[in-house]
C-alpha cells in the first residue's frame, strides 16, 4: 500500500495549481472521501514545502479512481491532446485510410468544436479536406453536415486567418526590435491587446497575441502592463480555454520573469519552481529563469545546486541559444558563490570551444558574464584585449536608446582601462557619469544602473560613491 501511495503522491505532486482549480470547479463527487483526496492534492500543489501525506487507511481503489478521473477530465480539455487526435485524423483523411468509427468521431466533434476552440483553424481546415474526400465518393450522408459546419463558421475562419497574418507582421517587427535593430514595435500594442481580449476568436490566435505582447512589453520594459495581461490570463487558465501542461509551464516561466523584473521575488520564485515541475523541451530556459530569481534573492547555493544537477540536460540540447544561455548563467552563479577561478576557467574553455557560435547567437549575454568573471579575477588586461579584438564596446553601444540597454561591457572595460593606467580617475568618472545620466530616465533602467554601479563600486568604493552622487542615484 505504501508503494501504491508513493506512486499516487508522485502523480498528484506533478499537477499544477491551475489544473486542480479547474478540477475542483467541475467535480461533483458523490462521496466525501473523493473530495477529501482532491482537496489534499490542492493543498500539496500550492504548498510544496509542506507536503501532507495521503491517508493510507482509505481503500486504494479510491486513489485509482481519483487518478483516472483526473487524467480523463484533463485530457478532455488538453489542447495538445486534442491536437494529437486532430493530426492523426488529418493524416488518415489525406491518405484515404480513415475508418468508419473515426468518421463518426469526427462528425461528433463538429458539435463541440466551435470558432472559440483553441485549434478551430486547424479543425476547420481538416473538415475542408474531409469534405473533398466525401465529395469525390458521393457520400452525401456525411457531406451535408460537414458542409453546413463549414458554411456556418466560414466568416469566423476567415477572420481568424486574417488576424494571424497580421500577427505574423507584428512578430517580424517585435522580434527585430528584440534583436536590437532600429525597428519599432509599439504600434502593435493595441492590436495585440484587442486580439487577446476578443473572446470570439480561437484560443490559438489569442494565445499567440499574448506571447507577442510579452515580447513587446519586455522590449519597452513595461512590466506593469504585462502584469495586467497575465492577471487576466490567470483566470482563463482556471477554465478550459488554453489548457495544456506545455502552455501552463510557459505561462509560469514568463510570469516568473515578470515578477522578477518587478522585484516581487517571492512570487517570481514560486512561479519559477512551478515552471520546472515538468520536463519539456524548454526546461533549460525555464531553469535559467528560476536561477536568475534565486541569485537576485541571494539564494546562491540553491541556484548553484540546481544548475549543477542540470548539466546532463545541457549536454542533451542541440540549441546553441540554450547552451550559451546556460553557460552564461552558470558563470554568474559561480561568481555569486565566490568560485572566481572556476568561473574564469569555465568561461575560457567554453569560449575557446564555441567562439563562432557565441558571436553568432548570444554574444552580449556571454561576454557580460565572461568579462565580469575576468573583472573579479582582476584580469584587467585580458578584458581590454577581448573588448578590442571583438569590438564589443561599439557593438554594445548599438543598444543605446533601447529600454533593455545596460553598459555592462562598456563600464567594466572603462574601469579595467583605469586600473591598467590607460585613463585617469577624472576620465573614468566623466565617462561613466556622462553615459549614466542619459540612461536613468526610465524607472526600471535606473534600478539596474544602480545595481551595476554597486557591483563596480566593490573595486573602488570612493570613486563610485562620487559617481553615484553625480548621476543622482
Amino acid at each position: 500500500m505504501k508503494q501504491k501511495l508513493n506512486k499516487f503522491s508522485d502523480f498528484a505532486n506533478s499537477l499544477y495549481p491551475h489544473e486542480i482549480d479547474y478540477l475542483l470547479s467541475v467535480q461533483h463527487f458523490a462521496t466525501e472521501e473523493n473530495l477529501k483526496i482532491l482537496n489534499l492534492i490542492n493543498y500539496n500543489s500550492k504548498n510544496p514545502l509542506n507536503l501532507l501525506p495521503y491517508d493510507g487507511s482509505l481503500d486504494k481503489r479510491k486513489y485509482s479512481y481519483i487518478k483516472n478521473w483526473i487524467e480523463k477530465n484533463l485530457n478532455n480539455i488538453d489542447v495538445d491532446y486534442y491536437y494529437e487526435w486532430l493530426i492523426g485524423i488529418e493524416k488518415r483523411v489525406m491518405t484515404d485510410s480513415i475508418l468508419p468509427d473515426e468518421e463518426k468521431d469526427l462528425l461528433e466533434q463538429t458539435k463541440s468544436t466551435t470558432n472559440t476552440h483553441y485549434y478551430f483553424i486547424r479543425f476547420y481546415e481538416l473538415l475542408q479536406h474531409y469534405r473533398d474526400y466525401l465529395l469525390i465518393r458521393v457520400r452525401n450522408q456525411y457531406y451535408e453536415p460537414i458542409s453546413e459546419y463549414l458554411e456556418k463558421y466560414q466568416a469566423q475562419y476567415q477572420a481568424s486567418t486574417e488576424r494571424n497574418k497580421q500577427l505574423n507582421s507584428a512578430t517580424i517587427d517585435i522580434v527585430k526590435q528584440h534583436s536590437t535593430t532600429s525597428t519599432e514595435s509599439k504600434q502593435w500594442g493595441n492590436f495585440l491587446q484587442s486580439t487577446f481580449l476578443n473572446d470570439d476568436l480561437d484560443g490559438y490566435t489569442r494565445y499567440r497575441a499574448v506571447v507577442r505582447l510579452t515580447f513587446l512589453y519586455y522590449n519597452y520594459r513595461e512590466f506593469d502592463k504585462l502584469k495586467s495581461i497575465y492577471d487576466t490570463l490567470d483566470k482563463m487558465f482556471k477554465a478550459d480555454i488554453f489548457y495544456s501542461k506545455r502552455i501552463l509551464a510557459n505561462y509560469y516561466a514568463n510570469r516568473a520573469m515578470m515578477h522578477s523584473k518587478l522585484n516581487e521575488l517571492d512570487d517570481a520564485e514560486k512561479y519559477g519552481y512551478l515552471s520546472i515541475r515538468q520536463h519539456n523541451s524548454d526546461y533549460l530556459f525555464y531553469l535559467l529563469n528560476l536561477c536568475g530569481v534565486l541569485l537576485k534573492s541571494k539564494k546562491n547555493k540553491e541556484a548553484y545546486s540546481l544548475m549543477t544537477e542540470s548539466i546532463p540536460e545541457l549536454k542533451k540540447t542541440n540549441s546553441y541559444y540554450y547552451k550559451i544561455g546556460f553557460v552564461s548563467f552558470y558563470i554568474k552563479t559561480l561568481l555569486a558563490n565566490k568560485n572566481i577561478d572556476k568561473a574564469v576557467s569555465y568561461a575560457d574553455s567554453f569560449f575557446e570551444g564555441y567562439k563562432k557560435e557565441i558571436l553568432k547567437y548570444r554574444w552580449h549575454l556571454f561576454f557580460c558574464s565572461y568579462i565580469r568573471a575576468l573583472f573579479q579575477a582582476e584580469k584587467y588586461s585580458k578584458i581590454l584585449t577581448i573588448s578590442k579584438r571583438y569590438n564589443l564596446i561599439n557593438k554594445e553601444k548599438q543598444f543605446i536608446g533601447r529600454a533593455k540597454y545596460l553598459p555592462i561591457i562598456f563600464w567594466h572595460s572603462t574601469v579595467a582601462n583605469y586600473f591598467e593606467g590607460g585613463i585617469s580617475e577624472e576620465k573614468l568618472e566623466s565617462t561613466i557619469i556622462k553615459s549614466g545620466q542619459s540612461l536613468i530616465q526610465h524607472k526600471y533602467k535606473s534600478i539596474k544602473i544602480n545595481e551595476l554601479l554597486n557591483e563596480l563600486s566593490e573595486s573602488n568604493p570612493k570613486i563610485f560613491k562620487k559617481i553615484k552622487k553625480e548621476i543622482n542615484l
